[in-house]
């Protein structure tokens, strides 16, 4: 395969993986059934599976079966590799009747849909994808960003695309020294959230910024000395509080105060806060508040190309 394809076969990869693990419940059968035509049909990941599947013969309607029975019965094989390949029967069984996740709640005494699937997703998928990842960077070997993160960071580490941007809350008349921040954190490699070009014409203003709110691991605040305490920020406010609360330390709030400026307002007191003398200082401040880190150093393109 070319190297473009198997970049993007590895992307595509950790996206329905990140998917099936971290959405929500109410889309996992959509999310299984999509994980496993993406592995049927990608031309890196269907060679992998095509190999663990022709090395075992393994019976995943037995395991339904069992699950389903009076006893309950949850087990695995102690070889990996009969135990991989179990897990993905027991995947495409799932794909093809997703009732068969009551099956396994009750089986675990848990009455909630939500609850049965954590725990599946523990047992059954998380083991599963993790064998994969590692598979795949193998298959792979080139060092891409993505083929980077599938090998040499624990899957616990890896967020969702969906987690990681940085929503930069300022006044409108400081939009070119949010800019500024924009720019630089999009080089680095991160994903800044910014009203404008995050918000096409037509988007609903509340609904697009809680979006963002949602879609990010960070709220960067910025008070110049046009900065009044007119409650202009106080929405956005709420919304990064209550991420903070939601997302725990996957979540930072950091306020950058520039020279001649107001207080910090109240409520934003409590997180991380500096006062600068620069934006140098205040990129520096806000690379280092971060949940997220840089990744791994690597030629630029155009110097191997």
């Amino acid at each position: 395969m070319e190297k473009d394809k198997i970049t993007q076969s590895l992307r595509v990869f950790r996206e329905r993986r990140d998917d099936l693990l971290h959405e929500d419940s109410s889309t996992f059968e959509l999310n299984v059934q999509r994980f496993v035509e993406f592995c049927d049909q990608d031309e890196l990941i269907k060679p992998i599976i095509d190999s663990i599947e022709k090395r075992q013969q393994t019976d995943g309607e037995i395991w339904w079966q069992r699950v389903s029975s009076s006893e309950r019965e949850i087990s695995f094989p102690q070889n990996l590799e009969e135990d991989i390949a179990l897990k993905l029967a027991i995947l495409r069984l799932l794909a093809k009747n997703p009732r068969h996740i009551f099956s396994f709640s009750f089986a675990i005494g848990k009455s909630k849909g939500r609850e049965g699937i954590d725990a599946f997703r523990s047992a059954v998928i998380r083991p599963l994808v993790n064998e994969l990842s590692e598979r795949a960077s193998k298959a792979a070997d080139i060092a891409t960003p993505e083929e980077r993160a599938l090998q040499a960071v624990p899957l616990s580490r890896i967020p969702s695309a969906k987690q990681t941007r940085i929503f930069l809350s300022h006044k409108s008349v400081d939009k070119p020294i949010v800019m500024r921040y924009y720019n630089a954190l999009k080089e680095l490699g991160f994903e800044p959230w910014l009203d404008q070009p995050d918000m096409p014409a037509g988007t609903n203003l509340e609904r697009g910024i809680l979006d963002g709110f949602e879609k990010s691991c960070a709220a960067v605040f910025f008070i110049t000395e046009n900065f009044k305490d007119e409650n202009y920020l106080a929405t956005e406010v709420d919304y990064a509080i209550a991420q903070k609360r939601l997302k725990g330390n996957k979540f930072s709030i950091v306020t950058l105060r520039y020279p001649n400026s107001s207080p910090v307002p109240g409520l934003l007191r409590p997180y991380i806060y500096t006062d600068i003398q620069n934006d140098l200082d205040g990129f520096y401040e806000l690379v280092r508040a971060m949940p997220i880190e840089l990744g791994p150093i690597r030629w630029k393109k155009e110097v191997v190309d």
